[in-house]
């Protein structure tokens, strides 16, 4: 499909933290201006009131969902590579020399083809496809949808899904790149998936729009203002409060309604210091038409707030 598209944000009660005054990016917050319970503080296109999200280790992993994308004729093995590559690109950034403090490890193939949450029972971040049709109203055009869900007193990260659009898009894998170009839609979802919202900077893989005639493959590498935002997300300083790549609740490849049930509350309160709700925030890529999208809402489970796609 050709045409602009927007770019993924990430999924519920989070928002976007001011920028430098030199720089464009915007970090996603704990304040969604969608929301109309809370009263966000808007600067410039960044929203800097909330907490700013981010995993709180050093460590943290993505699964592929293993059936790739029959549609697109896309293997487990070609989904993988390209979303290595993509999570890859930020890992290489360089932060006065020095590599972000963060570290995102690919796991094997994940069994549960859903973007959820378990509260009591095992966890899986997950790149996945919609082959079948595309779920969310409104959204028809979007190429990519980013599900963050996180600690809503502190910011910090639980869990991160990336849907892929596979009905209606023309995806395309490797050069040369005949349609919308996977990489660069997973590279611009990867940095929601890291805690980063859209970006000013028309020359950052951050902005919301991809035009694949125009852009091609420039999402595929990072513009130096995608660097600031991911050094300033990381920075090579931060102390993380855990070296463990753990899943929340431990890791499983299964969906939480397949797994052994556990001896646990199956309420929407979290254990741990804050005993927070957990939040949720949506992130997405879609054709310029799409700028209604901003309000539509959707359930992603019990214990998720509504989820807001943010273009």
């Amino acid at each position: 499909m050709s045409g602009r598209r927007w770019l993924g944000v990430g999924c519920a009660l989070s928002t976007l933290l001011a920028a430098p005054a030199a720089s464009a990016f915007c970090r996603t917050t704990t304040c969604d201006p969608n929301n109309p319970k809370q009263d966000c503080r808007i600067e410039g296109n960044c929203v800097v009131s909330g907490k700013p999200l981010a995993w709180r280790s050093s460590c943290v992993t993505v699964g592929v969902q293993q059936m790739g994308s029959p549609a697109n004729g896309f293997s487990y093995d070609d989904v993988a590579g390209v979303v290595q590559s993509a999570f890859d690109t930020w890992m290489s950034a360089r932060c006065g020399g020095q590599p972000p403090s963060i570290d995102v490890q690919l796991l094997g193939p994940v069994e549960c083809g859903l973007s959820e949450y378990n509260s009591d029972a095992g966890n899986a971040n997950v790149v996945l496809f919609r082959d079948g049709p595309w779920p969310y109203i409104g959204a028809q055009n979007a190429l990519g949808l980013t599900t963050t869900r996180f600690d809503t007193q502190t910011g910090d990260l639980w869990d991160a899904d990336i849907e892929i659009n596979g009905e209606n898009s023309s995806l395309s894998v490797g050069d040369p790149i005949t349609g919308d170009d996977l990489l660069s839609v997973l590279t611009h979802e990867a940095g929601h998936f890291l805690g980063l919202s859209h970006s000013s900077d028309a020359s950052a893989t951050m902005r919301p729009v991809y035009d694949p005639t125009r852009d091609g493959s420039s999402f595929r590498s990072l513009d130096d203002d995608d660097v600031a935002g991911i050094c300033a997300v990381y920075p090579p300083e931060r102390v993380p409060a855990t070296t463990s790549c753990e899943n929340r609740h431990g890791f499983s490849a299964q969906c939480g309604d397949d797994q052994p049930a556990k001896n646990e509350s199956k309420g929407c309160s979290i254990g741990g210091p804050s005993a927070a709700t957990p939040g949720a925030t949506p992130g997405l890529l879609g054709l310029v038409a799409l700028l209604a999208l901003r309000g539509v809402r959707r359930k992603r489970s019990p214990c998720a707030e509504p989820a807001h796609r943010v273009a």
